[in-house]
């Protein structure tokens, strides 16, 4: 699905992806004032990756707003000369969006049984939230996970804002299957922000996440894990700049 909307034409071209040149303030203002779409928070993971898997360039770049997750973007669209405004982290976003949003419905797909009501409750809006199972991503399954959901809303109608927590890249393929058939929804793939406000995983602390060490943090929380996505993947981003290889 490709949304054609003037804001997302002042983009930042990063290996290839467009990226948002808008900061939190603007993004909160275009995603209340859009009927629908989805929103992918772009990070050195996922941009580099989309350097080897087309179908995640084109949809990170089919995207309502892709928007820098992560800092290092935002310096590179500032040595590129088409500065990006501010960082728009996953976790902090949902959490701006859901204070300012209270008392409305909002769903959740994907995360951990129980994440959704906790993060409902603690911004004081209302729930519906579908965990989908364990597998890869595939357009049949998304678009069962989807009716899976829909079951659950009344009317069968879903809500205008609806949170995606399956992980990178899943979740963006799944949001951009899925979003074609949701033309008055807003979809966001938040990945981790599903653990952090939930208050399931710890956020690395204040000045890690301001000087763009918050992948440190996490490196050692769980280096089994992440080691690979972020030392490997964090040279060949490095490295395709310095070549121009996107």
């Amino acid at each position: 699905m490709i949304v054609h909307n003037s804001m997302n034409q002042d983009r930042c071209e990063i290996l290839g992806v467009g990226i948002s040149r808008l900061g939190m303030d603007g993004v909160l203002a275009a995603c209340k004032a859009v009927p629908g779409g989805y929103v992918c928070f772009a990070n050195v993971h996922s941009v580099t990756e989309s350097g080897d898997n087309h179908a995640l360039k084109n949809t990170l770049n089919g995207a309502f707003l892709s928007v820098a997750d992560g800092l290092p973007l935002v310096w590179v669209s500032r040595l590129m000369g088409r500065r990006i405004a501010s960082r728009v982290c996953g976790p902090d976003f949902m959490a701006r969006m859901l204070a300012d949003t209270r008392g409305e419905t909002h769903g959740f797909i994907g995360g951990r049984p129980g994440q959704a009501e906790i993060i409902a409750e603690r911004f004081g809006v209302r729930c519906i939230s579908y965990v989908t199972p364990l597998r890869p991503f595939g357009v049949n399954s998304a678009v069962e996970d989807w009716w899976n959901f829909l079951v659950k809303c009344p009317g069968g109608n879903p809500p205008k804002y609806i949170w995606v927590g399956l992980g990178a890249p899943k979740q963006e393929l799944w949001m951009n299957a899925v979003s074609v058939g949701a033309a008055e929804t807003l979809f966001f793939g938040v990945g981790a922000a599903f653990d952090f406000l939930s208050g399931t995983k710890e956020r690395a602390p204040a000045w890690m996440q301001k000087s763009g060490l918050e992948w440190f943090y996490r490196l050692t929380r769980e280096p089994g894990r992440l080691w690979k996505r972020y030392l490997e993947t964090n040279s060949k981003f490095v490295w395709r700049l310095l070549t121009g290889r996107g």
